[in-house]
């Protein structure tokens, strides 16, 4: 017969980790959603809010590693608000050029404002020195995560 092992104090850390990483995201989205977009809509807007050159549809599905199919929806959702524009991509009328426009940038503008909130609140009561610390303990977490799995090695 097994017997049921109790967690380790190692587990209760990861758990209450992958908790507060549950908890900012479930924060963030209530704050996005005061925008009047979805979570996908902001991450898109984001993304091309720093693009030098607007991107094909193509390279952001890549980008997001998604499907082309969910890479229009989103898209057409954002056009049809007014936040990005389509182009012709160099006469070819199957890929089009993604570009943010004055009101998706406005949203980012926003949603930024929104988010450093939402970190400082995340942040109350803990010290210089004690951030510096978690940025450390953090680094060295991903760089053990890296070692360990060819497949994060390679994530940014």
């Amino acid at each position: 017969m097994s017997t049921i092992h109790q967690p380790s104090d190692h587990f209760r850390i990861v758990m209450s980790f992958l908790r507060t990483d549950r908890f900012h995201r479930c924060a963030a989205e209530s704050q996005v959603k005061k925008l009047g977009i979805h979570r996908s809509q902001h991450m898109m807007l984001m993304h091309l809010a720093h693009c030098t050159q607007p991107p094909t549809q193509a390279e952001l599905a890549k980008a997001f590693e998604i499907s082309p199919a969910a890479v229009t929806v989103t898209l057409q959702k954002l056009e049809k608000a007014g936040f990005v524009t389509r182009t012709e991509a160099d006469g070819n009328s199957r890929a089009k050029y993604i570009a943010i426009t004055p009101a998706g940038m406005d949203i980012v503008h926003r949603s930024w404002e929104l988010y450093q909130a939402l970190d400082e609140a995340m942040l109350a009561g803990l010290s210089e020195g004690e951030l510096a610390q978690f940025a450390e303990v953090l680094s060295r977490m991903q760089e053990n995560l890296r070692n360990y799995s060819p497949e994060v090695a390679t994530l940014e």
